[in-house]
């Protein structure tokens, strides 16, 4: 019987773990014999107290059993083999969740993760059918990828006037398990939904970190232009530039319809604010337009507009509870 050591690591717990791997595996069956602590210090050229230190730690946890006079065997019980595999997993577990706590995750946020990841495990063909409702193309855009990575979701997106113009939203809408809209538009779709039985969550959007950070350390006087595809998202970051900046100022505002104007336009101020879709981010259509741009001084700005955290983990949380008696889950 050969083992292998390196230097990845404690050269008993290298012992250990290639057992339990054998026993896994089932090369190492129960009742079998493994060499005596002087056999395998010598085959491995080590002291014998590290050859001792991993058979003891295995006989502590009844992987083994040593004894006296006779040898070291693996212990002739699957079921003890198991409880251990427990309670490594368990270990593995832990480890995982104190590191999320060093990142900032709450217990229930971790907990929302886990299940999440667990449903990427399941039936793929369960799906919780999400409308998603705004009042301009850049933020719907914006929600949707920001809701991607729940597995178990097809999402659809509509402009807020799609539903309160329609002669029936509450057709439009009704076969879906959940519409989301911004805290701005949730009374209008209400109205629009009443008595449909149409599960309706309002979520609260704000700028991210980086986008205010970016914002409000440009230097006083910079000239600021805008480049986005609505004049309603045009007038969303013109009021934070407002909010944030503490100032009240115009700003030039440009609308992508032609690239090239778009890449003449930037050239005007010496920071852009940009919607996160904009073509200027695709270096293989704009030319490399905005490193050129930003190699001569200039500042970009993504207006990163996204789901607030506690909106976030509301919405795990609905379409976990959708999944769940949609499906009859446990």
């Amino acid at each position: 019987m050969e083992f292998q050591i390196d230097a990845s690591g404690p050269i008993y717990r290298q012992l250990v773990e290639q057992i339990l791997a054998r026993i896994k595996t089932g090369e190492l069956q129960p009742g079998d014999r493994l060499p005596t602590e002087r056999e395998l210090a010598a085959q491995l050229g080590v002291a014998r107290g590290t050859v001792k230190k991993a058979y003891r730690e295995l006989a502590d946890n009844n992987i083994i059993e040593v004894i006296q006079g006779s040898g070291s065997y693996v212990y002739d019980d699957r079921d003890v083999f198991n409880s251990e595999r427990r309670r490594i997993a368990m270990q593995l577990v832990d480890d995982t969740i104190a590191k999320l706590d060093l990142w900032d995750f709450s217990v229930q946020e971790i907990e929302t993760m886990l299940r999440i990841s667990l449903a990427k495990r399941e039936r793929t063909d369960r799906l919780v059918r999400v409308a998603v409702v705004d009042c301009n193309p850049e933020s719907l855009s914006i929600f949707k990828k920001q809701l991607l990575y729940i597995p178990g979701i097809s999402i659809s997106v509509f402009l807020v006037e799609s539903i309160i113009l329609d002669d029936d939203p509450k057709a439009l809408l009704a076969d879906f398990d959940l519409v989301l809209t911004t805290v701005t538009h949730y009374g209008q779709i209400a109205q629009s939904l009443a008595g449909s039985g149409v599960k309706l969550l309002q979520v609260a959007m704000a700028p991210s970190r980086h986008t205010i950070v970016s914002i409000t350390t440009l230097p006083k006087e910079t000239a600021i232009g805008i480049v986005c595809s609505s004049n309603k998202f045009a007038n969303l970051i013109t009021e934070q530039l407002t909010y944030f900046l503490a100032r009240q100022q115009t700003f030039d505002v440009n609308f992508e319809t032609d690239l090239q104007s778009t890449i003449r336009f930037i050239q005007n101020y010496g920071a852009i604010v940009v919607s996160p879709d904009s073509l200027l981010f695709e270096p293989t259509v704009s030319g490399g337009a905005l490193e050129r741009y930003e190699a001569a001084g200039g500042r970009v700005i993504p207006f990163d507009y996204l789901i607030e955290r506690g909106s976030l983990i509301h919405i795990e949380e609905q379409v976990a509870h959708v999944m769940k008696e949609k499906y009859h889950l446990g």
